[in-house]
């Protein structure tokens, strides 16, 4: 066993066992970090970007003053409370904080704001836009770069990954979705494209441009029946055609002997698309548009009225156009040429898929999508925000001259107070995150418009961290009834999680990253630009001339940069040129995430040819061996389908492997890594294990005395199991155990363990076995307390004990607040108040069932002379095993509790070994969990031994069974080498006709518990 050793139970009797580390644990951090990289990346550069690509709103007012206002840099704070709060000794906010007061963790936001007057420059305006959430552990949390000591001062978790928003007090995550490779021209075939126009057909060209501030705009290169190409864009989601010749001379000053002397040069002997393009041209100019000026100004004029709310009426139309160009078309591209060249080659690659030269792509595979990173969404959000109030303030600008005459002036005072009333951001932003819907005209490239956050409810370790690396294909697909979107493909290995995926409706479409698949959040700057690399390994970048000069560039590999056309390299020469490119790349002297994609001409038909070069940020990226250097390679989903990929050293075979995975358990997520002997059963056996294992009742963290969850359940004596993967050290999963070593025998013996149900010995359980409690939160607020008659404050009510009821004095303070510890039941007093008004004591009981006071906090308590108005009370109540509760083990194998079995009625071995639970035999052949029974053998010699076994897939074989190695484990300590004791019937006190397979299994209880479900409960006499 190669990995036994690593594995230990010694770390539990460690003196230094409980003991704060000196650091985080990075394979947990490993995690948050493409959610935290794209939130600081929106916060900061990103959000430099997006304002210096949000125009100024300009106007006329009616005395024909030329008006604009801009914003010039926005400006975030730490999470601090108002400095005039009273008596505040730190004035940072911590989440913690946030969480027991049922508040947002948030950052005020302050634009500093620009105005014109007639080319007058006025003083910068400072404007609040109100306070907008901030994620935990970015660098605007004030937990950024504290070690774990500090975590525990300030009462948070010390491996607490972050990457989560709090809102009202509530975990919430922005989910990942799938999308478009951005920047990267797909060929598409799709019925519907039929039904755009008249002569539209099914094939089409699909690009998905993203600029660097995370804009997003989509642009189809449509084919038509008559041979002819258009253009199709989105403004504010409503599509827009325009000619494809037209687009090209708004582009670039071109006539029209050069546009054919382009084709002819791209396509080579395709006379279908040289002459298409001719009649396009001929076509253009029956319209009297000649030049490139022209036809800036007729699209200019079709859109003036469209764009009225970003465009002032001094504007050309030339320059209209031009700002229409720059926002809705190929806006990942930084001018008029480069845009020219990449929509050539966008019609070069339409007219090779109608001519069949071309396969059709598809959006459904893993190598054609990238990652929406929550960041992104929230750079993107946040910036059209920005944009719509600015426009607001042009709006109201022209509301306060509408009362004014002619000739009036517009002062400063006048701007300050249009732009005191500018609309507060910060409120769009948190109902984002509360309720998971856009309000955007746009929709900002997303096919959804809500489902966008979800709560991350703390059950346990596992459902946390798999929040953070979930990724899902869109509410889009759900009512879709083809299967596409669902299918798992080969290309999506070590990028996709093959066995983390939810069994039902979602299952195909809410998936999991790979634990070793990372995405770049922030664009990739370089000193020295990677297009100057490849001319100096032999790339012979664009130019015209070179064209003109009859350069045959159909006969040459076209080198595509971010999507953008940087030149060609002579086919012999681009293998060579990929060679150095991979070399260089894990030396670290170009950018370690570049996708390098070869696609080499082929006879019969495939991609595109090309060599493809992507720096982007979202793309999915793991790490391989690269054979040659023996060094780290990151390579990409759409890289990898050309490359031969071993999966370990036995399979690599001399000129044909070029890359080798760093581990054999590469593909699962983190989740999937720790299912047990995971290669030893059927998928979807492991698949309801990663779900199970979700729902388990376990150690969610560690700092309960602070901890105000609405919901949380805590198994009370947990412990590490005997056998576990190598992963689950890797995570510290110890130190958030979520279940316990049982004596499981499998038998069919009480008649109570039919249909998956199992018995638990009834003096196991009341030793503690699976005991557990579940702590409930709830918030008092006396201000919703309903006033009656008029109220001289906003304060009617206060907390306070009512002196003339000696009863309460059991269990309220002073204060009227329960006291900790107190036991309550249903009818005891819960909370007293006072009302000011009628000085009067109103007295509310408690409606639930018998629970424990565990802790509560003031929450509101205002300023130094205010009284505290709300209050956090946070109850325990036990959840011990009772009949109808669910256990699981970790092959995916759940069942109910049908009986607690009594101990003198239970069968021992002859060791006088008693087992907890009774599982039934029938339960495993039609299931085919071979792993558990592995589990029961390893966990039977390490309990022997005092080991802990290694459990993580692959590490077996053929040639060497898992049985045969635990077995003569077993039966050098004695036992049965098939893992069967002998066992007496613990009735009459017979020995059974049958050897019984037993052994220690590590088994979970799962969250669902008959005492919570009151729905179907009743009370009361029957």
């Amino acid at each position: 066993m190669t990995k036994s050793a690593i594995l230990s139970l010694k770390h539990l009797n460690d003196g230094k066992f409980g003991q704060i580390p000196e650091k985080e644990n990075d394979a947990i951090m490993h995690l948050s970090d493409p959610m935290i990289q794209s939130f600081n990346y929106a916060v900061g550069d990103g959000l430099q970007a997006a304002l210096h690509n949000i125009p100024p709103v300009e106007l006329t007012t009616p005395n024909n003053a030329q008006i604009s206002v801009g914003l010039t840099s926005i400006s975030l704070e730490k999470p601090q409370v108002s400095q005039d709060a009273g008596g505040v000794l730190e004035l940072r906010v911590f989440p913690r904080q946030c969480m027991e007061s049922g508040i947002t963790y948030k950052s005020l936001m302050t634009a500093h704001i620009s105005c014109c007057i007639n080319g007058r420059r006025l003083p910068y305006i400072d404007q609040n836009l109100g306070y907008i959430p901030i994620m935990v552990k970015s660098t605007l949390c004030n937990l950024h770069k504290m070690n774990p000591k500090e975590l525990v001062s300030h009462g948070e978790d010390i491996n607490d990954p972050g990457g989560y928003f709090i809102v009202n007090g509530t975990k919430r995550v922005l989910r990942l979705l799938t999308a478009q490779r951005r920047n990267y021209a797909i060929a598409l075939i799709r019925d519907s494209w039929r039904q755009k126009q008249k002569h539209f057909s099914d094939k089409g060209i699909i690009v998905q441009c993203i600029a660097r501030d995370e804009t997003t705009s989509n642009n189809i290169l449509h084919y038509l029946t008559t041979g002819f190409a258009r253009l199709e864009f989105f403004i504010n989601r409503r599509p827009f055609i325009i000619d494809f010749v037209m687009m090209l001379k708004a582009f670039k000053n071109v006539n029209d002997r050069e546009i054919v002397s382009i084709f002819a040069s791209m396509r080579g002997n395709d006379t279908f698309c040289i002459e298409k393009v001719k009649e396009m041209l001929t076509e253009l100019s029956a319209m009297k548009l000649f030049t490139s000026t022209q036809c800036q100004e007729y699209i200019g004029r079709s859109f003036r009225k469209l764009l009225q709310d970003i465009v002032p009426s001094w504007y050309s139309d030339v320059q209209v156009c031009q700002l229409m160009l720059d926002r809705y078309v190929l806006i990942h591209l930084p001018d008029g040429d480069a845009k020219f060249d990449f929509l050539c080659f966008m019609a070069c690659k339409l007219y090779g898929l109608v001519a069949g030269d071309t396969v059709p792509e598809s959006l459904d595979v893993t190598s054609m999508m990238e990652a929406h990173l929550s960041g992104h969404l929230y750079l993107k959000y946040l910036k059209e925000k920005l944009h719509d109030m600015l426009v607001s303030l042009k709006w109201q600008i022209f509301v306060m001259l509408r009362g004014e005459k002619i000739e009036y002036q517009l002062t400063e005072g006048d701007i300050r107070k249009v732009c005191s009333r500018a609309r507060k951001i910060g409120p769009d932003m948190e109902s984002l995150l509360t309720t998971g819907t856009l309000s955007s005209k746009s929709g900002i490239g997303l096919q959804q418009q809500s489902g966008l956050s979800v709560v991350m409810e703390g059950l346990n370790r596992m459902r946390d961290m798999s929040h953070l690396r979930a990724i899902h294909r869109g509410s889009f697909f759900v009512e879709m009834k083809t299967v596409e979107p669902r299918r798992l493909t080969g290309e999506a290995w070590g990028f996709i999680c093959p066995v983390h995926t939810p069994d039902g409706a979602p299952c195909g479409l809410l998936n999991h990253l790979a634990y070793n698949c990372t995405i770049p959040a922030h664009p990739h700057i370089s000193a020295t630009p990677l297009s100057s690399t490849l001319i100096q390994l032999g790339m012979k970048p664009m130019s015209v001339a070179a064209v003109l000069a009859g350069a045959q560039l159909h006969q040459m590999c076209s080198v595509l940069l971010d999507g953008r056309l940087v030149g060609h390299v002579n086919p012999s020469d681009a293998t060579s040129i990929v060679f150095k490119l991979r070399v260089m790349k894990t030396k670290d002297e170009i950018y370690k995430y570049t996708e390098v994609v070869l696609i080499e001409p082929r006879p019969s038909g495939g991609q595109f040819p090309g060599l493809y070069l992507f720096t982007t940020p979202a793309r999915m990226m793991r790490p391989v061996i690269n054979l040659h250097t023996k060094t780290i390679e990151y390579v990409g989903t759409f890289e990898q389908m050309y490359l031969n990929i071993a999966i370990s050293t036995e399979q690599i075979q001399k000129n044909v492997h070029t890359h080798m995975d760093v581990d054999k358990t590469q593909m699962f997520s983190n989740i999937g890594q720790l299912v047990p002997f995971s290669d030893c059963n059927p998928n979807p056996r492991n698949m309801y294990q990663c779900q199970m294992g979700k729902q388990t009742v376990g150690t969610p963290l560690h700092n309960w005395q602070v901890q105000t969850q609405n919901k949380a359940y805590r198994l009370l004596y947990p412990q590490a199991p005997l056998v576990r993967n190598a992963h689950y050290d890797k995570i510290s999963m110890d130190d958030h155990c979520m279940g316990f070593n049982a004596v499981l025998a499998i038998v069919s013996y009480t008649g109570y363990d039919i249909e998956d149900a199992m018995t638990i010995n009834k003096s196991s359980m009341e030793r503690g076995l699976a005991h557990a409690q579940l702590y409930k939160t709830e918030y008092v607020d006396l201000k919703r307390i309903k006033k009656r008659g008029r109220q001289t404050s906003d304060i009617s009510h206060i907390f306070s004990r009512d002196p003339f009821d000696s009863h309460l004095v059991e269990f309220l303070d002073e204060m009227g607040l329960p006291i900790p510890g107190t036991i309550l039941a249903g009818g005891d007093p819960y909370y007293c108040c006072l009302d000011l008004r009628s000085q009067t004591h109103r007295t509310f009981l408690y409606k639930g069932e018998k629970c424990v006071v565990d802790k509560v906090s003031l929450v509101d308590t205002g300023s130094k002379d205010r009284e505290a108005q709300t209050v956090c009370i946070t109850i325990r109540a036990q959840r011990n095993p009772s009949v109808g509760d669910k256990f699981a083990s970790r092959s995916g194998q759940k069942g109910i509790m049908s009986r607690l079995y009594p101990t003198e009625d239970l069968p021992f071995s002859e060791r006088g070994i008693m087992p907890d639970i009774i599982f039934n035999p029938h339960g495993i052949p039609s299931r085919m969990t071979a792993g558990k029974l592995l589990e029961l053998l390893a966990g039977k010699a390490a309990a022997e031994y005092a080991l802990s076994f290694d459990s993580t897939p692959f590490e077996f074989s053929d040639e060497r069974p898992a049985a045969e190695y635990f077995g003569s484990i077993l039966e050098k300590a004695g036992f049965n080498f098939y893992g069967e004791d002998t066992m007496y019937s613990g009735i009459d006190g017979r020995m059974l006709e049958v050897n019984v397979y037993q052994g220690i299994m590590y088994y979970q209880r799962l969250k669902h518990m008959t005492e919570d479900k009151y729905q179907v409960r009743s009370t009361g006499p029957v």
